[in-house]
């Protein structure tokens, strides 16, 4: 097929949420042909991302070059077409893909540079990434936004590499019920510009929670994401006094683990290889 775009677009998933990967350095397919697409890379995302036309993914991932150091630096779209500073399962499908697709490292530590900053991921074999995050901090222990219903919903306010508002309920359940809330305030005017990421969790025992992100960019819950696997725990570890903390997502379990005297957790999950695509022009005419 002649209209076939001459890259391969590898599909990922950390743990249920899924991510295309495109080699995107200077010595690559993608480098020689990006020009001649016409299109920004955010429209780009939109296309292959889509859930009919493209390989419905969460988000898209440039590997590039790395600068200043780093061993890689990448480029992250959302599945809408917008940017993220970070996201902590697309961390660890990228330590993977450079591991054994661009044969990145011998020890297994891969040093990226992000919009949130150094992230450094181990891989392990056996499928499992560990992570070093960003800092993770608490912005806001008790911030209240009115909604539209006249409702005030309190939150904690968290960054993890992105913005998080973070709300404990009785069972992960009850969180259907709270999607269009999430969806409302995660671009309350109080959180302007940005906005930021809804993520509910429920305790399950000690040390052990349940969780699930609304996301923005994604604009719906995901089956998992890292960054608010470790914003729950960060506030559910602060509650507890907890060091290490399982979080159960819908698309599976991740370990978040915090040093003392480090502000950067350690997330632990897997990272798995789902395909290798070709994509075809013709479907964008």
């Amino acid at each position: 097929m002649k209209n076939v775009l001459p890259v391969n677009i590898f599909k990922m998933s950390g743990a249920g949420n899924t991510f295309a990967l495109v080699d995107a350095r200077k010595n690559s397919s993608w480098s020689a042909v990006e020009k001649s697409l016409g299109m920004s890379r955010a429209h780009f995302a939109k296309m292959i991302c889509d859930k009919v036309l493209g390989i419905s993914t969460d988000g898209l991932l440039f590997i590039q070059d790395g600068s200043q150091g780093f061993d890689f630096d990448w480029d992250f779209y959302n599945s809408d077409g917008s940017t993220a500073e970070m996201c902590g399962n697309a961390a660890r499908c990228a330590a993977r893909f450079c591991y054994e697709s661009l044969h990145s490292s011998e020890s297994g530590v891969i040093r990226f540079k992000t919009g949130a900053g150094l992230v450094v991921a181990q891989v392990f074999g056996d499928d499992r990434i560990r992570v070093r995050m960003p800092e993770a901090r608490v912005l806001n222990e008790n911030i209240e936004l009115k909604t539209r219903s006249s409702a005030t919903e309190k939150f904690v306010l968290v960054n993890t590499g992105v913005p998080h508002l973070v709300q404990k309920i009785h069972e992960i359940k009850d969180a259907t019920e709270l999607k269009d809330m999430a969806r409302e305030v995660r671009s309350h005017p109080d959180l302007q510009p940005a906005g930021a990421n809804v993520t509910f969790y429920a305790e399950e025992g000690l040390g052990k929670i349940k969780a699930v992100t609304y996301e923005r960019g994604v604009e719906d819950y995901t089956l998992a994401c890292g960054t608010g696997a470790v914003a729950a725990a960060l506030v559910y570890a602060k509650e507890r006094s907890q060091r290490e903390v399982e979080v159960q997502m819908p698309g599976g379990l991740l370990l978040v683990s915090f040093i003392d005297g480090d502000s950067h957790p350690l997330m632990m999950g897997e990272a798995v290889f789902v395909g290798e695509f070709k994509y075809n022009l013709e479907v964008v005419k």
